[in-house]
């Protein structure tokens, strides 16, 4: 990713949750944790905090959310694992988001939460 297009993402976050959101720095990574972000009512919560990472050397953002959330056929998602990440823990999985950086964060953020409807 490039390092102005994440300014931008953050921002456009910025705009779209505003306290919201809390915006960190890790070395050349850029932590933005969403309070929550709603999924779909047949998820387990139906709502969940969201991390999303935006690191320069790697090609899209990499998507978190708090340990426990379910799929909406009550399964948690395959391949998943409980990682620290911003002294937090978060669930990472191994869901492929499809990413193209000029569409911007917002089309990003909306598949990645329609990943959590799928069943597996």
């Amino acid at each position: 990713m490039r390092t102005e297009n994440i300014e931008k993402f953050v921002k456009t976050l910025t705009e779209v949750y505003g306290d919201g959101l809390r915006v960190a720095r890790e070395g050349q990574q850029t932590l933005a944790r969403v309070s929550e972000v709603g999924l779909y009512s047949t998820c387990k919560p139906p709502a969940t905090p969201m991390l999303l990472v935006f690191d320069p050397g790697q090609p899209k953002p990499q998507v978190y959310v708090q340990p426990g959330q379910l799929l909406a056929n009550g399964r948690a998602p395959k391949s998943s694992s409980t990682v620290l990440i911003g002294g937090e823990s978060w669930l990472q999985f191994s869901f492929n988001i499809s990413w193209n950086e000029e569409d911007g964060i917002t089309r990003f953020l909306t598949a990645a939460r329609q990943r959590f409807m799928q069943d597996e």
